[in-house]
């Protein structure tokens, strides 16, 4: 304020160029003259209708080097009379000059207003505030880059054994392939077998009866049931072949008219013996309930085959979660699949009694590579390409679940 006394045309004539000039604060800092000229017309701009006061007397006025230089120091009150009203300040003001071409110029001076209480100005308590303030930013920020490069390593391990997985399907599908040719000698030869069978009886059936004839019947009776019993378990197997093959197939994108209750009992049977044969199998109670005359659906086999299995499987390891935490041992686990006919739409719900999924969670579920399994059990990537296989299929995918009661996945196909 006490500059605004300065004739701005006449700058040059009181103030060396590289004038140098301190505030309280350590913004308040002014190098050359271009910038105490700034100053000046900025807070004339500001005060234009400002009423200025000035009270001040000098403390100390001292001569130096001989009388080519002077240090001035005073102090005084500041009055202002605004629209708003009158402020009233204290201020303290120091300068150096030096004796230059005949005239005093002003080298540095340095105003301030003295600090009245703990909100006046700035004090070191202040600055200490504000650097914990700011360290306190840098160590969040910090935590944020460990956490992203955390999450960064935790998603280059979850791609890694995706890869793993997709190998391990190409080998599965491989020896699922290598499988099927002796597996379709076993049918054929059990099925032809059984021809036979029936020949043999044809014939038997002329010759005389007795002791060995009846006896060879009696043989042909226990070679009968042990073929047949060795047809539909080939046949079975053939079956759980088929599937495998289909599954690590990529979708081709073609949907058919497909019984969607066959293709339910096919992968959820398919994914219990899956769970069976892990390292930690638990006993699972299947309950289907699958609505008779459902009428086709729409699917892509391949694509939609994944979403049961991936579904069945979640569930299975919730399942198993929560039997490991039980304590005494009473908990029965319970997968329950229903088909059922809404309008329009199939509507397919897959349930188990797990540990439900927690609110914190739950928007995250479908998220790529989000899972809450631990180290590298889960790729984060089933449920993602679950929903986006419902998508590609025109269906919607819901998820309702209560804390250590349920978890249920509903998904609503056209038909």
């Amino acid at each position: 304020v006490m500059i605004m006394e300065i004739d701005v045309d006449h700058l040059n004539a009181i103030a060396i160029p590289d004038i140098t000039g301190f505030g309280t604060t350590i913004d308040e800092n002014i190098q050359g003259i271009e910038a105490v000229r700034k100053l000046i017309e900025k807070q004339i701009s500001e005060s234009e209708n400002a009423q200025f006061h000035f009270d001040r007397h000098q403390l100390r006025k001292r001569m130096l080097a001989e009388g080519r230089a002077a240090l001035m120091v005073e102090e005084g009150e500041i009055k202002l009379e605004l629209a708003e009203g009158t402020v009233q300040f204290p201020f303290r003001m120091s300068a150096m000059l030096e004796r230059t071409d005949g005239r005093w110029k002003v080298v540095h001076w340095h105003g301030s207003t003295p600090v009245m209480s703990e909100d006046d100005t700035w004090h070191i308590n202040d600055w200490k505030t504000k650097n914990e303030r700011l360290e306190a930013q840098v160590a969040e920020k910090t935590k944020d880059l460990e956490e992203s490069l955390v999450e960064l390593k935790a998603t280059q391990e979850q791609l890694i054994l995706q890869e793993k997985l997709a190998g391990l399907g190409q080998l599965a599908a491989g020896i699922a392939h290598e499988i099927k040719n002796p597996m379709n000698f076993v049918n054929n030869f059990s099925e032809l077998s059984l021809e036979y069978i029936d020949e043999i009886r044809t014939a038997l059936s002329r010759l005389e009866k007795g002791e060995a004839t009846e006896e060879i019947t009696d043989l042909l009776g226990d070679v009968e049931e042990n073929l047949k019993k060795i047809h539909q378990h080939g046949t079975r197997a053939d079956s759980i072949v088929k599937s495998m093959l289909m599954h690590s197939r990529g979708g081709n994108g073609i949907s058919e008219p497909t019984d969607l209750n066959e293709l339910i009992r096919e992968y959820v049977n398919l994914s219990f013996h899956g769970m069976r044969a892990g390292k930690i199998p638990i006993n699972v109670k299947i309950e289907l309930d699958l609505e008779e005359n459902l009428p086709p659906v729409s699917l892509n086999p391949e694509d939609f085959s994944r979403v049961v299995l991936n579904l069945c499987k979640n569930a299975f390891d919730a399942m198993r979660e929560k039997g490991l935490k039980q304590e005494n041992g009473d908990y029965k686990a319970v997968l329950k699949v229903q088909t059922k006919k809404q309008g329009n739409h199939a509507a397919l719900t897959i349930e188990d009694n797990g540990p439900g999924v927690p609110d914190t969670v739950r928007n995250k579920l479908f998220e790529p590579f989000f899972t809450t399994k631990k180290g590298t059990e889960g790729t984060g990537l089933g449920l993602s390409i679950t929903r986006d296989i419902i998508k590609s299929h025109k269906g919607e995918i819901n998820l309702e679940s209560s804390d250590n009661e349920f978890t249920r996945f509903t998904i609503e196909l056209p038909i």
